[in-house]
């Protein structure tokens, strides 16, 4: 998990194409752009959206096995659970394939306050539970195929 101020991009410029094409996007377009979903090439799509905090019984732990998340705030703030992977053990709902996404009930170990103009990364390593917040949130969430971030990625 990464997390940190769009304004640091330079850092990131030479950690990996596709998180540098992902945040340029993000710093080109977020902002501008309508709420829907947006191809950036082959393997890196982005979706902008506004979304409501999740109701307590709703909010579970979430991983992907095909791809890397990445949460930009656009407008206002999102509040953001994570567990490792490797501790979560509680499935809640069995990994869809299509939809890329498996749920857990375990506890989260901490939440992540992202304020507007911050993002966080999401590796397939870490379970993440987004909308704790209490208002409405604009976010631009990137998804990147996990195999053209991570050498020797294979889906588990």
């Amino acid at each position: 998990m990464i997390i940190d101020d769009l304004k640091n991009i330079n850092f990131y410029s030479n950690f990996n194409n596709s998180i540098k094409l992902a945040l340029h996007f993000i710093k080109a377009n977020a902002s501008c752009l309508k709420e829907g979903r947006y191809e950036i090439n082959k393997n890196v799509y982005a979706v902008i959206e506004t979304s409501h905090p999740k109701a307590l019984k709703e909010q579970k732990l979430e991983v992907h096995r095909k791809y890397v998340d990445v949460h930009y705030i656009v407008d206002g703030y999102d509040v953001i659970s994570y567990k490792s992977l490797l501790d979560c053990s509680q499935i809640c709902k069995d990994y869809d394939e299509a939809k890329d996404i498996e749920f857990f009930n375990d506890k989260p170990d901490f939440n992540i306050l992202i304020n507007e103009g911050h993002f966080a990364i999401f590796f397939p390593s870490d379970a993440h539970a987004p909308l704790w917040g209490k208002k409405p949130v604009k976010k631009c969430i990137v998804k990147i195929a996990a195999n053209t971030v991570l050498s020797k990625y294979r889906e588990v």
